[in-house]
């Protein structure tokens, strides 16, 4: 009785929040590979089967072994027989004489696996005497499906080859592809396989995932399949550093209108390339192709961030060109909605057209005698899984952008559709907590229900009990408790009283787990370890404290917790030939450096320590989280020269004998893919691309480390960590040496994704590229498989969450008595020259100056990023805003300020700190220091017009092997600062 209860209740709440009328976004393929491919001129070709012989043929089906076992059990004197039936047929055939027809079930008539996978995969063989398709590099097949009821079809094809090198290959993810068909049609499918071995091929196989169905689907798929056939095709460029051969790398979205731009080729005849206006065809800059060498090669660079102009526009050099790209400094919004649109389509619990229907009811986490389904929140990726880390950082990610533009009072239409897709995933993490510190916190699910309970093809997880899964849903529920305070008050109340809750329940866990000693989870892949749940927790306890009105407990939590971030990090100068510090450990014991191989969290710990800046400015233990932040993001801009000019954040440092870690069967591939790395002595390696195993793509790493950029940029005043931030993002979107957008639908030459259930989507995106086999060079096949170019939630989570911060204008607001002239300070090839502001439209197009309003003299400008002269009266100071950022100004006579910080060590252990300051009136100017004693730390200093004044403070370094910091802050305001660091063996 109590479950047909909460069943009802389930399908009411559901109601309760509609979609709002939403629409998947269409998916306009032509800009996309996929037709790339199909337009591709066929040099030769050679038929492999036209489908009129059974000869060579054969059906298979495969299964998980407990479900072969169930199998077996049931097995009578019947002969063994495949799932999986083949026969020939004319009703739908491409030549007009026959096709072969595969027939199979969507289940087994055998409960399915307790793992939540389906029931294994049927399909056909076609065998070949160990053939030699060298001189091919692309098989074509057209495939009909008969799928009623199915929205999205997809098909697997593999190859296995004899030769020389094997297939299937280790971790069975070369030689294999998976192809998503329009259903009730003949799709032609292509596949390139220059990558692949295939002097020795044995058989071609194409199955289909025996995955269960829905209610409204059919139980038997039939696919018909005709003209198989080889061909001889010019090859994708698909692995190396070096730009695809003709094309030009950029970021296919664009650029925001401050930040830098810039784009990458090799092998250019030209020598000048041309940014050209689309609108009047005219070009805007001509400048020279800069020829630049770094650690991975010779590069030609196109840079043209002087050019701030709203507007859409193409690269030329010679002829070679790009499609068009926009600058304006809100480049990224059209992103950010493709984003939350994929983020609607994983939608589980509610029909989704073209998608699914209303979906696993019938799902399960159960706690003792208690049980409640589970279905809502989103699909964790190409399959059906869901989990708690996604689904809570995807409601903090959506939570906190709203936020940013509800303060800023900007985008109602964003705003609106980023706080419906929070709230359903908010309804998830409240509904599945069982109020005593256990809570679902994710199953892996592979398989299609009928939604019936209590029957054999239901799923079920347990609950459990983590400080990490905790904390996560404590700080999603306290940020969801903020934004919906005024517009939902009943349900901020209830997230809230769960939040508090949750923290409680958490941080007992993180006591219990450190008195007695139990180990912290993770190996290369640092999942779940005390490092990252302290992050986390800081993040919840800084939330809660705003919450409920700055409750001292949640502070005094919060600055705990950041004690082992600190503890954690590399601070000392290590004794390697490349010494690196400010990276982080996995926990204060400093025995194994935190990395991760596909779901990286790098941003918590940099995400915790700058709210904790924010939040409270005044704690002694400021100048310690301060100095963190400033150690790690160095640490990040000095390993991204490795990767220049796409500065791509490498992954981490790696022990040469971290490789004792993991399974035997992975060692030797482990240890050698650590020392293809750069070698930085003592051992130590840094990986550009994650060591790895099954699991590969860079996106879940490359992206937190971008957050982790951006909040240190924020925190600093650092304009490089911003732009290093966006290349991370211009990555993603194309700025790569396969000149490829990845996120489907955006951009040009896009290409399908492994997407088996929710089929391909605009807004997805996929894990990210990855290497071949042991080497540490981008690798992006043609051929579409898990883990790499499988969708998934988490960079798509990422992306929003890093757009927070990093999408839009800066926002300057103060006070003044006369106009304001914003001045931007503009970088070109010989000296940096002051140009006045273009806006685009609707951000004041051709204004420079800004009056204040005449009644109460505040003023409001949106403006780029970069660095600006900022002139009121006769008075200017020099300014940096960041993206996304909020600024304000005092601007009244007497209240201006600008100082600038020098330092000078006289000797190796003493630092002299200059302030020269300009403006009116007496001043105060605090420092704060980390690693650096001095006797005093406040100087005052009166200053008159059109004259500068200085102050200075001596001290010495207090350890030689860490870097010291130092911030002087003026007039007590904390944001009103600026910073050194330096170090002994500087000198």
């Amino acid at each position: 009785m109590r479950l047909r209860k909460y069943c009802t209740f389930l399908l009411v709440a559901r109601m309760s929040f509609p979609a709002g009328g939403q629409e998947l976004l269409p998916d306009d393929s032509k800009d996309s590979a996929a037709n790339r491919w199909l337009n591709k001129k066929v040099i030769a070709s050679r038929v492999l089967d036209d489908m009129d012989s059974p000869d060579h043929w054969s059906a298979f089906s495969t299964g998980a072994p407990e479900v072969v076992d169930a199998r077996a059990a049931q097995k009578t004197t019947e002969p063994e027989h495949s799932a999986a039936e083949i026969s020939f047929s004319r009703e739908q055939s491409r030549n007009g004489r026959s096709s072969l027809r595969l027939r199979m079930p969507t289940r087994l008539d055998v409960p399915g696996p307790k793992n939540g996978r389906g029931w294994g995969s049927g399909g056909v063989r076609r065998q070949f005497a160990g053939e030699d398709w060298r001189q091919f590099n692309r098989l074509s097949l057209w495939i009909y499906p008969d799928c009623p009821g199915w929205q999205v079809v997809a098909l697997e094809l593999r190859v296995c080859n004899a030769g020389v090198e094997a297939l299937p290959a280790p971790f069975g993810q070369e030689g294999e592809t998976t192809v998503v068909l329009r259903n009730h049609e003949w799709n032609r499918v292509l596949w390139e396989i220059g990558n692949l071995p295939r002097d020795k091929v044995t058989r071609l196989e194409i199955s289909s995932l025996m995955s269960g169905n829905e209610p409204e689907a059919a139980d038997v798929l039939t696919y018909d399949f005709d003209h198989l056939e080889l061909e001889q095709v010019d090859p994708d460029y698909i692995e190396g550093w070096e730009v695809w051969p003709g094309r030009i790398s950029y970021s296919h979205t664009g650029y925001q209108s401050g930040a830098t731009k810039s784009a990458i080729a090799s092998g250019l005849k030209a020598r000048e390339f041309q940014l050209i206006d689309q609108a009047t065809a005219k070009a805007v800059l001509s400048k020279s192709i800069q020829t630049v060498r770094t650690h991975l090669g010779e590069f030609q660079l196109m840079d043209f961030s002087e050019i701030r102009q709203s507007g859409s526009y193409f690269l030329q050099a010679g002829d070679t060109f790009t499609r068009p790209f926009q600058i304006e400094p809100n480049v990224w919004r059209q992103t950010i909605l493709k984003a939350i649109n994929f983020l609607y389509a994983e939608r589980c619990g509610m029909a989704i057209p073209g998608v699914h229907g209303i979906c696993h009811r019938d799902w399960t986490v159960v706690h003792g005698d208690q049980r409640i389904v589970i279905n809502g929140g989103w699909h964790d990726a190409g399959d059906l899984t869901q989990g708690l880390g996604n689904t809570g950082e995807i409601v903090y990610g959506l939570f906190s952008l709203a936020e940013r533009l509800h303060a800023r009072r900007e985008d109602p239409e964003l705003y609106e559709r980023l706080l419906e897709e929070a709230r359903w995933g908010l309804d998830w993490i409240l509904k599945t907590r069982f109020g005593d510190g256990f809570r679902d916190q994710g199953s892996v699910n592979s398989r299609w229900t009928d939604g019936i309970l209590g029957n054999s093809d239901d799923i079920t997880s347990t609950a459990r009990n983590t400080p990490m899964g905790n904390f996560t849903a404590s700080a999603a529920e306290a940020i969801a408790a903020r934004v919906l305070k005024e517009s939902d008050p009943r349900l901020a109340a209830h997230a809230l009283k769960l939040a508090e809750a949750d923290w409680r329940f958490a941080c007992a866990g993180m006591s219990a787990t450190n008195a007695t000693n139990e180990l912290w989870r993770g190996n290369f892949d640092s999942d779940n370890v005390e490092h990252e749940a302290a992050s986390v927790g800081v993040l919840a306890s800084v939330d809660l404290w705003l919450a409920t009105g700055k409750q001292q407990s949640y502070a005094d939590k919060a600055v705990e917790l950041a004690n082992i971030i600190v503890a954690s990090q590399e601070r000392k100068r290590p004794n390697w030939d490349i010494p690196l510090l400010g990276f982080f450990y996995t926990g204060p014991a400093k025995d194994r450096i935190l990395h991760y191989c596909h779901r990286g969290r790098e941003q918590a710990p940099i995400l915790a320590l700058t709210r904790l800046c924010d939040a409270f400015p005044e704690h002694p233990d400021w100048m310690k989280w301060y100095s963190a932040v400033v150690l790690h993001s160095q640490y990040l801009k000095a390993v991204a020269k490795y990767t220049e000019p796409y500065g791509v954040m490498p992954a981490s440092i790696y022990q040469a004998d971290e490789y004792r870690t993991v399974p035997e069967s992975r060692c030797e591939s482990f240890r050698n893919q650590v020392t293809n790395g750069v070698p930085l002595g003592q051992g130590h390696y840094l990986r550009l691309f994650p060591v790895w195993m099954d699991y590969r793509g860079n996106f879940g790493t490359i992206l937190p480390q971008a957050q982790a950029l951006i909040n240190a940029a924020h925190l600093r005043g650092d304009l490089e960590s911003a732009a290093l931030a966006q290349h991370q993002a211009e990555w993603i979107i194309g700025r790569n040496p396969f000149s490829q957008s990845t996120m489907y639908g955006e951009g040009s030459d896009f290409a399908p994704l492994y997407a088996p259930f929710p089929g391909n989507v605009v807004g997805a995106l996929p894990v990210g590229l990855q290497t071949r086999g042991d080497h540490d060079v981008p690798y992006w096949p043609v051929q579409s498989t898990w883990t790499y170019k499988e969708v998934w939630v988490h960079p798509v989570a990422r992306w929003i969450w890093l757009m927070r911060d990093l999408a839009g204008p800066a926002l300057v607001e103060g006070q003044a008595d006369s106009p304001v002239e914003f001045i931007p300070n503009i970088r070109n090839d010989k000296n940096i020259l002051p140009l006045p502001i273009r806006w685009g439209e609707g951000w004041g197009e051709g204004q420079s100056v800004i009056q204040a309003n005449p009644t109460n003299g505040q003023f409001r400008a949106m403006l780029p990023e970069g660095k600006y002269i900022v002139r009121c009266h006769a008075e200017e100071q020099e300014r940096i805003f960041l993206p996304a950022g909020a600024y304000h100004l005092d601007l009244r006579p007497g209240q201006a300020l600008d100082f600038e910080i020098s330092k000078v060590s006289p000797d190796a252990g003493e630092v002299r700190i200059r302030v020269n300051a300009r403006g009116v009136g007496s001043h105060r100017f605090n420092i704060r220091t980390d690693n650096l004693t001095l006797p005093d730390e406040q100087k005052e200093l009166s200053l008159k017009r059109g004259s500068s004044g200085t102050v200075e403070w001596s001290g010495r370094i207090t350890s030689m092997d860490t870097p010291w910091v130092a911030v002087v802050i003026a007039d007590e305001n904390s944001t009103v600062r600026k910073e050194l660091i330096g170090a002994v063996w500087e000198h």
